[in-house]
Parts: C-alpha cells; sequence; structure tokens
C-alpha cells in the first residue's frame, strides 16, 4: 500500500450532527388503539379519542 492509497482518518459525528427520528416512536403511540400522535404526551387521538403514551 503506498501513500497514495491512504485516506484521511473517519471523524466521529456526535447526535445533533446528525439529526433524524428519535429510534424509537413507541412513546407517540395511542395506548388505546397504537395510532401515532403527533404532539406531546397527553394528546387526545384523532381515531379514539384515547391519550399519547407518557415517557420520552
Amino acid at each position: 500500500m503506498g501513500e497514495d492509497d491512504r485516506r484521511p482518518p473517519l471523524q466521529s459525528v456526535d447526535d445533533a450532527q446528525m439529526g433524524g427520528d428519535a429510534a424509537c416512536w413507541l412513546p407517540a403511540l395511542c395506548t388505546d388503539c397504537g395510532a401515532m400522535i403527533e404532539g406531546p404526551p397527553g394528546t387526545a387521538c384523532w381515531r379514539c379519542g384515547g391519550t399519547r403514551r407518557e415517557g420520552g
């Protein structure tokens, strides 16, 4: 392997730089029917009127 074949070292990326969605969507589900609810915990479900799971 010659000098020209080397690649620069990988740089670490913190979570703030990566962005994207959370790994677990479970807290965004209705406790009664399982529908995805947008909004903070306690938001009423658009499908059945239940509430969003607590948690983060």
